[in-house]
C-alpha cells in the first residue's frame, strides 16, 4: 500500500507542478479522453489554466494511466461554488486526493464523511515543497487579486502574450483570498450550520465522474449514492441558532407585551374620557340629525314638486315634438307640392310671355286704330253735314232747356195744357 500511496503522491505532485491554474477568463475545459501528456501540451500551447475540476481530471488521467481506479467527485453549491477532488482506490481504501491544493487526507472517503457529519474537519496533509504557476489576465483579474499575487508569489516568470505568470505556494488560504465566490459559499455553509471551511462542501455531492460518464443523480452516484450525508451537528447548530433567535424573539415579545399592557391601561383611561366626550358629541349630533331629517323631508317634498314639473315639461316637450313632426310632415308635403307646381309654372310663364307679346301687339293695333278713328272723326267733323248736325243738336238742346225751364215756373198741378202744333 505504501508503494501505491507513493505512486499516487508523486502523480498528484506532478499535476500540481505541471498543470497551471488561472483566474477568470483563462480557464480551460479538459477532455477526459486526452492523455495526460496531451492535456499538459494543450494547456501550454493555449496559455490557459484550470480550476479544481481540471486539476482533479488531470490527476484521474494520471492515475488511470498507472492502472489505478479513480473517480472525480464534485461537491458544493452550484449557485455559488463547487470543488472537485480525485478519489483513488489504494488497496481497497478510497483515498481523497486534492490535486488543486496538492493535499491528501489520512482517512478514507467514508470515514471523512462521518467526521464531517459530526462537524469535525479532517486535517489534510499538504505538500509544501512544490510550487504552482498562476496565469493572470490583467483585463479580467481584480485589483485585489493582482496585488495579493504580487505580494505573496515567490517570483514572477516572464510574461507570455501579455499574460503575467506567478510562481507560488497555492493552497486553500490563497484560493479564499483570490476567488470572488468564497464569500457566497461561506454564507451558504453558515446558513446550513457548517463552519466556514471548504472541506464541508463534501457533504453536498453534485456529480461523480467514473471514467465513462458523469453521474448527477444523488441516489445513483458511485461512491456516495444512497449514503446519508446529513449532518446532525449542522442540524443541531441550525436548531440552536433558531432557538436562540426564538428566545430573543420571545424576550422581545415579552417586553412588547409589557409595553402594550401599559399602553392599554393608559389607553383605557383615555378611552373613558373620550367616551364622555363622545356621549356629548352624540347628543349634539342627534340634534343635528333631527334637523337634517327635517331638511331632508322638505327637500324631498321640493324634489317631488320638481319631479311633477319636470314630468309636465316632458309632456309639453313631447307634444311640441309631435307638433314639430306634424309641421315637418306638412312642410315636406308643401315642398313636394311646390316641386309639383314648379313643373307647371314654367309652361304657364312661357304662355304668359306669349300672351304679353300678343297683348303688346294688340295694343299697338288699338293705338293705330284709335289714330285712324280720330283722323276719320276729324274729317267728318270738317264736312258740312257734320256741321249741320251739330247746329241741329245745339238747337234741340236749347229748346229742351227752354221748355224745361217753363215747366218749373208753374205751381204744382197747374201746368199748362199741352201745346199742340
Amino acid at each position: 500500500m505504501k508503494d501505491l500511496s507513493r505512486v499516487v503522491k508523486k502523480a498528484r505532485r506532478k499535476v500540481y507542478r505541471e498543470i497551471p491554474i488561472a483566474g477568470r477568463g483563462r480557464i480551460a475545459e479538459l477532455d477526459h479522453r486526452m492523455s495526460y501528456a496531451e492535456m499538459t501540451a494543450a494547456l501550454a500551447h493555449s496559455n490557459l489554466g484550470v480550476l479544481s475540476r481540471g486539476a482533479a481530471l488531470a490527476l484521474w488521467r494520471a492515475c488511470h494511466e498507472r492502472g489505478l481506479r479513480a473517480w472525480c467527485c464534485e461537491f458544493g453549491f452550484p449557485e455559488s461554488l463547487t470543488h472537485t477532488v480525485t478519489v483513488v482506490e489504494i488497496d481497497g481504501v478510497l483515498t481523497v486526493q486534492d490535486a488543486f491544493f496538492n493535499s491528501s487526507y489520512p482517512v478514507g472517503l467514508h470515514d471523512m464523511f462521518d467526521s464531517l457529519r459530526n462537524g469535525i474537519a479532517v486535517k489534510g496533509k499538504q505538500e509544501v515543497r512544490d510550487r504552482r504557476i498562476y496565469i493572470a489576465d490583467l483585463a479580467a483579474e481584480s485589483e485585489q487579486t493582482v496585488r495579493w499575487l504580487e505580494n505573496h508569489a515567490e517570483n514572477e516568470l516572464e510574461p507570455v502574450d501579455g499574460l503575467r505568470r506567478f510562481k507560488l505556494l497555492w493552497n486553500s488560504e490563497a484560493f479564499a483570498v483570490t476567488h470572488p465566490g468564497i464569500p457566497a459559499v461561506f454564507g451558504d455553509l453558515a446558513a446550513r450550520g457548517y463552519p466556514e471551511e471548504l472541506q464541508f462542501l463534501m457533504l453536498h455531492p453534485v456529480a461523480v465522474f467514473d471514467g465513462d460518464r458523469e453521474h448527477r443523480d444523488p441516489t445513483s452516484m458511485p461512491l456516495v449514492g444512497g449514503r446519508d450525508l446529513r449532518s446532525p451537528s449542522a442540524e443541531l447548530h441550525v436548531a440552536r441558532r433558531h432557538l436562540e433567535a426564538e428566545r430573543a424573539n420571545s424576550a422581545g415579545m415579552i417586553a412588547t407585551i409589557a409595553r402594550l399592557e401599559a399602553e392599554l391601561t393608559e389607553a383605557n383611561g383615555r378611552a373613558a374620557q373620550q367616551r364622555a366626550a363622545l356621549q356629548a358629541q352624540r347628543s349634539a349630533l342627534e340634534g343635528d340629525l333631527a334637523e337634517i331629517r327635517q331638511r331632508l323631508a322638505a327637500a324631498n317634498d321640493l324634489r317631488a314638486q320638481r319631479d311633477s314639473q319636470i314630468a309636465q315639461l316632458r309632456a309639453e316637450i313631447e307634444d311640441m315634438r309631435q307638433r314639430t313632426a306634424s309641421l315637418e310632415s306638412e312642410a315636406s308635403a308643401a315642398r313636394e307640392h311646390a316641386i309639383e307646381i314648379t313643373h307647371y309654372v314654367a309652361p304657364l310663364i312661357e304662355q304668359l310671355g306669349q300672351l304679353r307679346q300678343s297683348l303688346a301687339a294688340e295694343r299697338i293695333r288699338i293705338v293705330e286704330a284709335e289714330k285712324q278713328v280720330t283722323a276719320l272723326e276729324a274729317r267728318i267733323a270738317a264736312s258740312l253735314n257734320a256741321r249741320l248736325r251739330a247746329l241741329w243738336r245745339r238747337w234741340i238742346r236749347k229748346t229742351m232747356r227752354f221748355f224745361a225751364g217753363r215747366m218749373r215756373t208753374y205751381p204744382e198741378g197747374s201746368a199748362p195744357e199741352r201745346l199742340e202744333g
